[in-house]
This record gives C-alpha cells, sequence and structure tokens, in this order.
C-alpha cells in the first residue's frame, strides 16, 4: 500500500502538464455554453429572470415558454428586447445556425450580419461554419465532451469486467471451487441481470445522453452496478441452497474458462463488431457504441490484470495474509488489486486513447452515435463533403491527435516511473 501511494504521488509529478491540459480541456467543453453561445447567459424578461445558458449545461435542446412564445436553441434571442440581459463572450452556439454565413464559411472571411453589413475585421466564427452554418468553434467544444464522456463510459466498462475477469483468472486458476447451487444461480442470474441492469433501463440511459453526457455516462455506471448486484444476489443465494442442500463443490477450471473467452474477443477487431451489431440493429444508439467500445476493449484488461496477479500472488505478504485467514476477496481488493493499479493505470491510459480513436473513426463513417450528437469524428465527417473546407478538417483532427497523444503521453510516463521503482 506504501509503495502505491509512493508510486501514485511521483507518477503525479510526471503526468502534471498533461493532466493539467486533459483537465482544462474537459472544464471548458463542460463550460462552453458560457463561452460561446446564441443564448443570453442571464437575461429578464417582464419581471421573470432566466438562465438560458446554464440550462444548457444540463440539457443542450431545453425550450423557455415566454408569454405563449416557444424559445428553442435555434430561435433569434438576439432578436428579443430585454429589461437586462448578459451574453456570453461568443454568440455562437453549437445547435443553432447562422443562415448569413452558412455553406462553409472560413474563419478567414468576413463574416455577414442580420442587416447584411459584413464583419469589419475577421470572420464571428472564430473556426468558420459548416454546411448549415453551424459555429464549428461551439461544436469543437461540444464534440469534445462528448468524444471524453463516450470514452470515459465505454473504458469504465471495459475497465470493470476485465479487471473483475483478470482477477479472478489469476487468483483462482483452474482450481476455483464452487458449490452446484451457487454455479446454477449465477448462470441464471445472466439474463435477469442483463434485463434489469441494461434492457429495461435502455430508454432512461439514451434520455440521459440525449440531456447531456455527464447524466448518460451516471446511468451506464448505475446499470451496471444493477448488473453486479442481482448476480451477487442469486449467487448469495446459491451458497444458502448448497449450505441447506450440503452439496459438494465442484472444482470449475475458470483459468482456461475466461483464458479462453478472452482470446475469442480478442480475436475480433471492435470495428468489426461494432459495424456488425449497428447493421443488426438498423439504427444509431449512443448506449449501444458504449456498451460495443466497452465489450470489445476488456480482453486487455483481463489479460494485464491476471499477468499482475500471478505476479503478486507469489509475494510473501500475500502468503502471510493467507494464512492468518483473511478472506479471498479482501486479499485481492486490498492486497493485489491495489498494488496491481500502477500498471492497470498504464492500461487504462492507453485504452481510453484506444476507445477515443476508435470513436472518432466510427463517427467519421456514420455509425454508432446518432446524427444530433455532435463528436469530434462527426466534425470530420462533414468536412468530407467539402474538401475545401480545410477548417472542418483540420480543428477536429489537430483536437483527436492532442488528446490521443496526451492520454499515451500519460500511459508512457506512468509506465516508466513503475520500471523505476
Amino acid at each position: 500500500m506504501n509503495r502505491f501511494l509512493t508510486l501514485m504521488r511521483s507518477m503525479k509529478k510526471g503526468v502534471k502538464w498533461q493532466l493539467r491540459i486533459l483537465l482544462s480541456l474537459f472544464l471548458v467543453s463542460f463550460f462552453a455554453p458560457l463561452i460561446t453561445n446564441n443564448k443570453p447567459i442571464y437575461f429578464k424578461l417582464n419581471g421573470a429572470y432566466h438562465f438560458p445558458a446554464f440550462n444548457d449545461l444540463i440539457n443542450p435542446n431545453h425550450t423557455i415558454n415566454i408569454d405563449g412564445r416557444m424559445l428553442t436553441p435555434s430561435s433569434d434571442w438576439q432578436k428579443i428586447k430585454y429589461q437586462s440581459v448578459l451574453w456570453a463572450p461568443l454568440r455562437n452556439g453549437a445547435i443553432a445556425r447562422d443562415p448569413n454565413n452558412q455553406d462553409f464559411q472560413s474563419p478567414l472571411k468576413r463574416s455577414v450580419y442580420n442587416d447584411g453589413r459584413m464583419q469589419e475585421i475577421t470572420s464571428k466564427h472564430i473556426l468558420g461554419t459548416d454546411r448549415q452554418g453551424h459555429d464549428v468553434f461551439a461544436q469543437l467544444l461540444s464534440g469534445i465532451k462528448y468524444s471524453l464522456m463516450i470514452g470515459l463510459s465505454a473504458i469504465l466498462l471495459a475497465a470493470t469486467i476485465g479487471i473483475i475477469l483478470g482477477a479472478i483468472s489469476g487468483f483462482y486458476q483452474n482450481v476455483y471451487k464452487i458449490g452446484k447451487g451457487e454455479l446454477m444461480t449465477i448462470c441464471i442470474s445472466l439474463l435477469p441481470a442483463w434485463f434489469y441492469g441494461f434492457s429495461i433501463r435502455s430508454y432512461i440511459i439514451l434520455d440521459g445522453f440525449q440531456q447531456n453526457s455527464i447524466n448518460g455516462t451516471f446511468q451506464v455506471l448505475f446499470s451496471l452496478l444493477v448488473f453486479i448486484g442481482i448476480i451477487k444476489i442469486f449467487a448469495w443465494l446459491g451458497k444458502r441452497i448448497d449450505k441447506a442442500f450440503k452439496l459438494n463443490p465442484i472444482n470449475f477450471p475458470i483459468d482456461n474458462f475466461i483464458t479462453g473467452i478472452t482470446e475469442i474477443f480478442s480475436s475480433v477487431p471492435s470495428i468489426i463488431i461494432v459495424v456488425t451489431v449497428a447493421a443488426i440493429s438498423g439504427g444509431k444508439s449512443t448506449l449501444i457504441l458504449v456498451i460495443l467500445l466497452g465489450i470489445s476493449s476488456w480482453p486487455a484488461f483481463a489479460r494485464i490484470t491476471r499477468g499482475e496477479v500471478l505476479r503478486i500472488k507469489g509475494m510473501p505478504y500475500i502468503e502471510s495474509a493467507t494464512a492468518l485467514g483473511i478472506k479471498k476477496s479482501k486479499i485481492i481488493t486490498n492486497h493485489i488489486l491495489i498494488n496491481a493499479m500502477p500498471t492497470l493505470t498504464v492500461t487504462i491510459a492507453f485504452g481510453f486513447g484506444s476507445i477515443l480513436l476508435a470513436e472518432s473513426a466510427l463517427s467519421f463513417l456514420n455509425i454508432g452515435v446518432p446524427d444530433q450528437t455532435i463528436t469530434l469524428g462527426a466534425l470530420l465527417r462533414s468536412g468530407r463533403e467539402h474538401i475545401q473546407a480545410w477548417w472542418l478538417i483540420v480543428f477536429p483532427g489537430a483536437t483527436i491527435f492532442l488528446l490521443i497523444y496526451l492520454f499515451n503521453q500519460i500511459g508512457d510516463r506512468i509506465s516508466a516511473q513503475s520500471n523505476r521503482t
């Protein structure tokens, strides 16, 4: 534990600037509605106060009803006569369109105002517009947020599955004894666990992603907890059955079983799995994309966790903990996994970059996320419509490169620091 804490402190120093840039990008993208927005940050009208830009932090598609008039994200908010108003520094929203500056407005070209006047110096869209007149800078900030949250959801799912299976495989190997009743109830629990964890909550998860990426990620994590919780309940019931009927345990070759499943998943490229399932489902879903990216990425975590558990398991302090009668589950979580975290952190960093690249590639191919969801890959796809619109390729592409570079740098630095200690 002390080695782990010492290593974490030293690793934090080694990746300080990378973490600062990542945190800055996330915070700027999360608070983008307060930086660039066609809606006011706050306004007063008819004696009532409204905060539409703050509402965008929760739900960018929200509407406001004022005296029977429904104001939507695409409404012309600047023509309303307010009693008092506070605007964002830039008055361009990610969803709103600028009809006067559509058809791929270059950031180097002067913009046109609603009254026909030309911008005096440069474009009011600092990174240009797309065919519909969407502001590329506002969409870029929104794309960073959604891409990071989709990647975070997928990497958490992959890490959870892979670390659990890898730890079980490495610790118990092929001498895992399980009661017949427990094994039977665990097998039975998989269907209801999936049904109540993900299937019945699919619309809630989709609504969460439509409101904002953080809510969607929270819903995925909650579904994962429900899934694991139901399996644990059934396993507990199985143990009670074994105890009541005095059933003899069986020796289950769990290491061979998990290793075989890992090899099967590793042999199929993740992009083929996603494309195939997307074609079968006949639609686009952020939830399905997150689940598929997570499921197709867990084998790397399982293999590395298994190797680390096998290495740490033979150390003297683990043998002492076993001799003292400490529960195996506590040995795994409190002694083995905690010391394997530096290596697993490297895997998470590299895995995050790989998932970001996969999500961007799928969005570029118009597979995975719905059309209304703005991601970095979707911005690249819009640049394919007009190859002369270099700003739709350069800025999103450079952002994808920067994010992947930062995660790879974090992985390299942590790996180097771990090898020195």
